[in-house]
């Protein structure tokens, strides 16, 4: 058995001896030093040529994210209160103006409402038409006293202020300052009367007559001036009154809908008070309509999601390895890929980065601002998000598909001549796509090969023809 055994590792042995022999004994593959393409090869290759150069490279750290929404041009437009839906005036894709109408609802609720804002504004049109009325009394009535200061021709000073607004003044102080005159005019007369022909006591008494006429009628000048202040005093403030509550009946209308109440519309007819047109609070797209026309909907209850979709926000979550990104301030620039946009990269601005870390997910979100004009993105779409990560500096660069790699070697072809190619070993450095930093095997202004190196590297790999041996 033990001899069995022993012949059998003596022949795995020679076997092996045998095999490693012919594999040494057998030729290693040539490989090319250039390329040198024909007139038809080089047609159909369609090699692009350019250089190697200096660039300011600075590095990125790439995180995953994601497109969503604007978060302050996304809203869903909700039902201002439980109703009927009367109408639907848009449909999903419409793009919508600010104040367009999107939809109408007819609600008991706001027609309660609205009729109250109604029937203040109608209290406080009375109001000041009452303040009105009584300055104009008041003005009027300080005018007169002042020229009554003064002797005056009652029936010359009547029809000056006849066009005058004076109320019940105009009667007693009239009144008051004609008996006034009066009594002055016959005192006066008594006065020059005597000698017999009236006696003292008549005198007195002319006299008592004219002195009582004068207080009664100072005591109706001065009552009327204070009744007239106080009648605008009340008047102001009944009007500042409804002027409150006519500004609660609005506010409380415009909490119910969400909407300023100057779009009450024409309240012509009874109908059209329960009637609300829902309008859009910005310019935006319909995203999704919720119900449809006399679909019965109750107070908060959405009805259209509008969405500015040319403003639209990158989200990504910045992790431990990543936190070197939160030297970023709001305003800053970063760069955005998509795998459903290739060879683009788009640019946006930080809009905030958060100041706590998620305790579940261990993340800071960062949230950047991008235009999306051409609607090439679309909310729920993955990006990567390419975020600097140090100070750019100046170094020999050249572009990604210059670069080939072959079995751990890498190069790229040099353009040594009309369609001829030399592979050049290099070494590479910083990668910022779509370029890639050469540490040695170039300088500036090498012509290379930045497009059909796969052609090149095809022909470099391909084995001699037998007369090239």
């Amino acid at each position: 058995m033990q001899k069995q055994l022993w012949l059998v590792l003596v022949l795995v042995c020679l076997l092996t001896i045998g095999c490693g022999h012919d594999e040494e004994s057998k030729p290693a593959k040539p490989v090319k030093d250039k390329v040198v393409l024909t007139a038809a090869k080089a047609a159909e290759a369609a090699i692009e040529v350019g250089t190697a150069q200096l660039r300011n490279l600075q590095p990125i750290r790439t995180v995953p994210g994601h497109i969503e929404y604007n978060g302050t041009r996304h809203v869903s437009v909700k039902s201002p209160a439980g109703g009927l839906v009367h109408k639907i005036a848009v449909i999903v894709g419409d793009h919508v103006e600010a104040g367009q109408l999107l939809a109408v609802v007819n609600s008991p609720e706001l027609g309660e409402r609205r009729s109250d804002v109604l029937l203040q504004e109608a209290e406080l049109e009375l109001a000041r038409r009452d303040r009105d009325w009584w300055r104009s009394v008041q003005s009027s009535l300080e005018d007169l006293l002042s020229r009554l200061k003064r002797p005056q021709d009652v029936a010359a000073l009547e029809k000056e202020f006849d066009d005058r607004v004076l109320g019940d003044y105009r009667r007693d102080i009239f009144s008051t300052y004609s008996k006034f005159r009066t009594a002055e005019a016959i005192s006066a007369n008594f006065k020059g009367l005597t000698g017999g022909v009236l006696s003292e006591r008549q005198i007195l008494e002319q006299a008592t007559a004219r002195d009582s006429a004068a207080a009664t009628f100072r005591a109706a000048c001065e009552l009327a001036t204070f009744d007239a202040r106080q009648k605008v005093g009340k008047a102001e403030a009944a009007y500042d009154d409804n002027s409150r509550r006519l500004a609660v009946a609005r506010q409380r209308l415009t909490f119910l809908t969400g909407q300023d109440t100057d779009q009450i519309g024409d309240l012509s007819k009874e109908e059209d008070l329960s009637t609300w047109p829902v309008v859009a609070p910005f310019a935006a797209t319909v995203e999704e309509l919720y119900v449809a026309a006399s679909e019965r909907v109750t107070q908060g209850e959405d009805i259209v999601l509008l969405a500015d979709t040319t403003r639209l926000w990158v989200k990504a979550d910045i992790r431990d390895k990543d936190w070197s990104a939160l030297t970023l301030v709001a305003g800053q620039t970063i760069q955005v890929q998509s795998p459903a946009l290739p060879n683009t990269t788009l640019n946006a601005k930080i809009a905030f980065i958060g100041r706590t870390v998620n305790q579940e997910t261990r993340a800071t979100p960062l949230v950047a601002d991008i235009q999306n004009d051409n609607s090439l993105l679309k909310p729920g779409m993955f990006v990567r998000v390419l975020l600097p990560d140090g100070p750019a500096s100046e170094c020999l660069a050249v572009p990604d598909s210059a670069v080939v790699r072959h079995e751990g070697r890498v190069f790229v072809f040099v353009v040594t001549g009309a369609s001829e190619y030399v592979p050049r070993d290099v070494t590479l450095g910083l990668s910022v796509d779509p370029w890639v930093e050469i540490k040695s095997g170039l300088k500036p202004g090498d012509k290379i090969a930045v497009g059909g190196t796969f052609m090149l590297k095809s022909e470099l790999l391909l084995e001699p023809e037998p007369d090239e041996e």
